[in-house]
């Protein structure tokens, strides 16, 4: 079990465990409304890629240290600010058109739900660039004080198989 697991793990129990003072299972109501604004995040999220606002993409991104994502099992980003590099990289002509299917969104506890889904995206430029890549993520989204932010995430390409 790896450390984001076992963080996710141990904080859903806690949070409905009633270890505070405060502490209540999260209701029906409150899951679906995590679900709502997740999706409406993601879309926003999605929107800024195919607008190349780059810096409001990243934005996107937790500044928490423990922020972490992954591609194909090696760690690609070790922190929001190395995710904002890599998108200013892309330049103003660069977009990133992208379409989510079979998303499934799992609210764990208040203010943390975590995403898996499929992908496909196109990353398109200048002189008719073109390049086509998908798979699957899975994202921890965690609620800030400027909204709904990733805190890590996963995302890998479909391994042949023989046989």
């Amino acid at each position: 079990m790896t450390n984001m697991a076992r963080f996710c793990l141990c904080f859903a129990v806690w949070a409905g465990s009633g270890c505070g003072s405060d502490a209540a299972p999260l209701t029906e109501a409150h899951a679906e409304a995590i679900r709502d604004s997740v999706s409406a995040a993601m879309e926003e999220f999605r929107n800024l890629g195919a607008a190349a606002d780059w810096e409001a993409a990243g934005n996107f991104y937790s500044d928490s240290p423990s922020f972490r994502f992954y591609e194909n099992g090696e760690l690609r980003y070790g922190s929001s600010d190395d995710v904002r590099a890599a998108l200013a990289d892309l330049g103003p002509a660069m977009r990133v058109t992208t379409e989510y299917s079979e998303t499934d969104i799992e609210p764990l506890a208040p203010g943390l739900a975590q995403v898996r889904s499929r992908f496909e995206s196109t990353l398109s430029g200048e002189g008719g660039f073109e390049f086509s890549y998908g798979g699957a993520v899975t994202l921890l989204w965690v609620h800030e004080t400027g909204g709904w932010r990733i805190l890590s995430g996963h995302s890998s390409a479909p391994v042949p198989r023989g046989g």
